[in-house]
């Protein structure tokens, strides 16, 4: 999970369905704490994090998680431990940062506010679905929009969620918002304020599962800011440490990796059937146990150094060594067909190839230099090493583990979830039997 590491952000807002508040919660003002009578000050907030195995049940519930996950977590007690550790770690950073003051801050305050609106919003929209509301309307009027704009400060409390809003877009603050995005992200926001007083009016703000929803997202927030301004810094690597994680682990070596495909290419040229070696080498898990196999494509389907290799064999002939952004390649031409073109196109020329895959270090999907993917290795040991120094100390007491229902769905599951970057040019997407298939570029079939 490692929540704390993501940066805070507003964007999916944007793409929010009124029926589905489900996608990135942020929320509303605090209800004033209560006050010592003979001192007049606030009563002090209880220190720390105390859960139990019914509330774990409701956070992993407020994630949403899809049904093949919730499946997972029901029948594994391991999955289930990594989710504790990891919100054990994610509420002991948030602890160190709120030790630190970061809750005060304007902007980690405005987040929390609105981040426990959209949770109130939420189960409210979920009440009222469950009461048989289908459309917008039903659960937020525009009679009700209309008239909270009119409230006094609203206009001004939406300047400033948009400039919050703009500043955490990935887009960059400047990126320009259409007319009809602004008036919708505007409707949004209105609709989950006002379906955060709803339920708040009805008490759902005190319904346990969504105080623990609220004390999660809550310390997110707080654990992701103080990642940002405290331990961000302390996880720079030196080139010294390169070096010698580099001399450590040879396996990241491009030359390890050329010497074994060169091997390989030996071998299948004296003959050796190349489907088994591709089973046996290859780094490909999208092809590996089918021998390598990749079917059937045509020109503009792979990337650009694969593909110009594949069409400039012939029939049953092996490749010389190929390199691409995934590691090193040999391909084997299966066969090459003649398509007919649909709508009056031209045929398209398609060719049936395998291939195998030695990839720097093992991991196709790295698409990183060996020194890029040995800073990124140093850096996740020391995050782990600052974090764990931070959870013994830190105020968290969890269970053990907990009961998942696999078969628990929550009404709004079938809305549209939020938006997603798009892939990279390089990046690979999922051939038909859904493996990562580190050759063929994005959006792209066979």
């Amino acid at each position: 999970m490692k929540v704390f590491s993501q940066s805070l952000s507003l964007v999916a807002l944007l793409t929010l369905a009124p029926l589905c508040l489900h996608a990135q919660p942020r929320g509303r003002a605090q209800a004033p704490r209560p006050v010592t009578p003979a001192t007049g000050r606030p009563v002090a907030a209880p220190q720390g994090v105390t859960l139990s195995a019914q509330d774990l049940a409701y956070l992993l519930d407020s994630l949403n998680p899809p049904p093949e996950q919730r499946a997972r977590f029901a029948a594994s007690a391991a999955a289930r431990k990594a989710f504790i550790q990891d919100a054990r770690e994610m509420f002991a950073v948030a602890e160190a940062g709120r030790a630190a003051g970061l809750a005060a801050r304007p902007d980690v305050r405005f987040q929390s506010e609105l981040s426990r609106a959209f949770v109130i919003a939420r189960a409210y929209t979920l009440k009222r679905q469950a009461e048989g509301a289908v459309a917008p309307e039903q659960i937020v009027s525009a009679a009700e929009s209309a008239a909270f704009m009119k409230e006094p400060g609203q206009e001004q409390r939406f300047a400033e969620f948009l400039a919050d809003y703009r500043k955490h877009d990935p887009a960059g603050a400047n990126a320009p918002l259409t007319a009809a995005q602004l008036a919708q992200l505007k409707q949004n926001w209105v609709q989950v304020l006002i379906s955060s007083r709803k339920g708040s009016a009805l008490g759902l703000d005190s319904v346990r599962a969504n105080v623990v929803a609220i004390m999660y997202q809550q310390a997110r927030l707080l654990a992701s800011a103080y990642f940002a301004t405290t331990l961000k810094s302390q996880l720079v690597v030196t080139e010294p440490e390169l070096d010698v994680y580099l001399t450590q682990h040879p396996e990241l070596d491009p030359k390890v990796a050329r010497a074994q495909i060169d091997s390989v290419l030996q071998r299948a040229r004296a003959g050796e059937d190349f489907a088994a070696l591709a089973r046996e080498f290859s780094n490909d898990p999208g092809s590996k146990d089918n021998g390598g196999d990749l079917g059937w494509f045509a020109r503009g389907m792979m990337v650009k150094p694969f593909e110009d290799a594949a069409f400039a064999l012939k029939d049953g002939e092996i490749s010389n060594v190929v390199e691409s952004p995934f590691g090193f390649h040999l391909i084997k031409l299966e066969a090459r067909r003649m398509q007919p073109g649909t709508g009056g196109q031209a045929a398209v020329e398609e060719v049936h190839a395998r291939h195998i895959l030695i990839a720097p270090g093992g991991d196709p999907g790295a698409q990183q230099s060996p020194r890029e993917q040995a800073r990124a290795a140093i850096e996740q040991t020391k995050q782990s090493a600052l974090i764990a120094a931070l959870v013994p100390r830190a105020h968290v007491n969890l269970p053990d583990d907990f009961t998942v229902d696999a078969t628990a769905v929550a009404p709004d599951e079938a809305g549209p979830p939020a938006a997603s970057a798009p892939p990279t040019k390089t990046k690979p997407v999922a051939p038909p039997r859904g493996h990562t298939n580190p050759v063929r570029k994005p959006g792209r079939r066979p």
